[in-house]
């Protein structure tokens, strides 16, 4: 675990060091608007990707994203502080973000839900969380230091997490990374968010009801260093938009949070 801490703690100097060059090539260039630099949990890749392509194509405007574990970016904001949005998965990273001075506006964009992930047809028969403790049941989880998935879960589960936890064959540093080891069949199962599910086409969704009550907004959050603080307020209205970022969340499994139609503002 010691090591697993000093790599995460390693990928947030290293993504803070990426976001400073950003910054510094993009307020050099001159002429033209510096493209916005975007930190976003890994879970929301897919729908993101899609999202800064269409808002290219809508305002002229570029977008850069980070990737990464919700609790690793916020680790490279406070070492950084450059950025000019921060979308975390879940509210404790929120409320962190909030009491570290790193964020001056929240906007709720998706909600997401904790279940197991399995191969298609569950070949092994996984039905509950004991069943991840099965000696023939391999398990990825993501670290909660670096996660909102394994945060969240971990929270809500107590000892069985700690279980989970000492059974599991690996711990990854991204939900997504869980649920790709999942899709390959490097393991049987893992937790994961409901809406990583349906990004890879092997894997399927088991509901438990250790987990069915919790549900997680992703927020976009305009940081409190961002210097376009005017473009970064616009962008997370797009992402809230019902006919702009919530479509292309709801067409990726999630449940948007609801916004105001978008009016070029």
């Amino acid at each position: 675990m010691k090591k697993l801490a000093a790599l995460i703690l390693l990928l947030a100097a290293l993504l803070a060091g990426v976001a400073f060059y950003q910054h510094r090539a993009s307020t050099s260039s001159g002429g033209t608007a510096a493209p916005l630099t975007v930190y976003c949990a890994a879970s929301l890749k897919k729908s993101l990707e899609t999202i800064v392509e269409q808002y290219r194509q809508d305002t002229g405007t570029e977008v850069r994203l980070q990737f990464g574990g919700s609790g690793t970016l916020l680790s490279s904001l406070r070492v950084a502080k450059q950025g000019d949005l921060y979308l975390p998965v879940d509210e404790g990273s929120v409320n962190d973000a909030r009491q570290a001075g790193v964020v001056r506006e929240v906007f709720a964009i998706a909600v997401q839900r904790p279940v197991i992930a399995v191969r298609l047809s569950n070949p092994k028969g996984i039905h509950t969380l004991d069943d991840l403790l099965r000696a023939d049941v391999k398990t990825a989880l993501a670290n909660p230091e670096a996660a909102s998935i394994s945060r969240v879960s971990r929270k809500t589960l107590g000892e069985k997490w700690n279980q989970l936890a000492a059974h599991a064959t690996v711990m990854k540093p991204t939900v997504t990374e869980v649920a790709a080891d999942v899709n390959l069949g490097t393991v049987d199962a893992g937790i994961i968010w409901d809406t990583v599910t349906a990004q890879f086409k092997d894997t399927q969704a088991i509901e438990v009801p250790e987990l069915s009550g919790i549900h997680e907004n992703a927020s976009a959050c305009v940081l409190a260093f961002s210097t376009q603080p005017d473009a970064a307020l616009r962008f997370a209205h797009y992402l809230t938009a019902p006919d702009k970022g919530g479509a292309v969340f709801q067409a990726n499994g999630f449940t948007p949070a609801g916004g105001e139609k978008w009016a070029g503002q």
